[in-house]
C-alpha cells in the first residue's frame, strides 16, 4: 500500500508548481460562478463618439453614428412588449438615410425546422439607375406548392411603375379583393333617358369624367324588361377620357335607365 508520502512531488519545486497551478484553477472557477451570476450594466466599443453599447437596462444592442448621438441602428425589445426586432434610424443630412443597399432580402419563417419548405421573403433590387423594385413572396410549406407574388416595379426617365400579382414564374394567381375596386382608367353609373318622341333616337353626355388611358372604349345597356320590343336600340359615341354620349331609341317615350361605363387602354 503506498504512503502518502509517495504521493508527493519528488521535490520542493514541482511541489511548488503544482500549488499555483491548482490556485490558478480556484480563480477561475470562481471567476466563472460569478460571471454566471453577473449583471451586465453598460458595454462600450469606444466611450463616445461612433461606437456600439449593449445595455442591460434597454436589454438592447445600440449602434451610434459618429457624432456620439445619433442612433443608426437598434436591436432588443419593443418598448411596448409583444416581441422585438432591428430597427435601422438614417442621417438626417445631407439625406435621410444611414446606407445605400443594393440589394437585400428578409425571410420569414416557423422557428421549428421543416415545418415550411420554402420561406416567405421580401426581396429589394435596385440598381440606382433603371429601376427600383420589390418583391414579397408567400412561401410554401410544401416544395411543390404555389407561391403568390406581389412584385412592386418602378422604371426610370417618367415611365409608369407598375405592381403585378402573380404565381411563382409568372403563372396564374388569384387576386380577391375583399371590399371595391377602383382604377383610374376605368368609369362607370347610370342615367335616365327620356326619349323626345316616340322611334326618335335620343341622346344624352356624360361629361366630367377622368379616365386615364391613350384610347378609350364604351359601353351601354338598357335596364329593361322589353329589349327589342319597346326598347329598340341603345348605342354610343364621343368616347373620350372626359366623357361619352348615349343614345336610346324607343316605341314610346317612356323613361329608360342606362346602365353605362369607360375603359381607358
Amino acid at each position: 500500500m503506498p504512503r502518502q508520502v509517495d504521493q508527493l512531488p519528488p521535490d520542493a519545486t514541482s511541489l511548488a508548481r503544482r500549488v499555483q497551478a491548482l490556485e490558478r484553477e480556484v480563480k477561475e472557477l470562481r471567476a466563472s460562478r460569478r460571471l454566471t451570476s453577473a449583471t451586465i450594466g453598460n458595454i462600450r466599443t469606444a466611450p463616445d463618439g461612433a461606437r456600439v453599447e449593449i445595455s442591460q437596462s434597454s436589454q438592447s444592442i445600440r449602434v451610434y453614428d459618429d457624432d456620439g448621438t445619433t442612433l443608426l441602428a437598434e436591436l432588443g425589445p419593443q418598448e411596448n412588449g409583444g416581441g422585438g426586432g432591428l430597427w435601422t434610424r438614417g442621417l438626417q443630412q445631407p439625406n435621410n438615410m444611414s446606407a445605400y443597399l443594393d440589394s437585400g432580402m428578409l425571410q420569414f419563417g416557423p422557428v421549428e425546422t421543416g415545418l415550411a419548405a420554402v420561406p416567405a421573403s421580401m426581396y429589394y433590387d435596385c440598381d440606382a439607375f433603371q429601376y427600383s423594385d420589390l418583391t414579397i413572396t408567400s412561401g410554401a410549406v410544401g416544395t411543390t406548392d404555389h407561391r403568390a407574388l406581389l412584385i412592386l416595379e418602378s422604371l426610370f426617365d417618367g415611365l409608369i411603375p407598375s405592381v403585378s400579382v402573380q404565381g411563382e414564374n409568372s403563372t396564374q394567381c388569384n387576386f380577391d379583393v375583399l371590399g371595391m375596386a377602383t382604377a383610374r382608367n376605368l368609369a362607370w353609373g347610370t342615367v335616365n333617358i327620356t326619349p323626345s318622341a316616340a322611334n326618335t333616337p335620343t341622346s344624352q353626355a356624360i361629361t366630367g369624367l377622368n379616365v386615364i388611358g391613350s384610347s378609350f372604349i364604351a359601353f351601354a345597356t338598357p335596364v329593361t324588361s322589353v329589349p327589342g320590343t319597346q326598347v329598340t336600340g341603345v348605342g354610343v359615341n364621343g368616347i373620350s377620357g372626359s366623357g361619352v354620349t348615349l343614345w336610346v331609341t324607343r316605341t314610346n317615350t317612356t323613361t329608360t335607365g342606362v346602365n353605362w361605363g369607360v375603359i381607358g387602354i
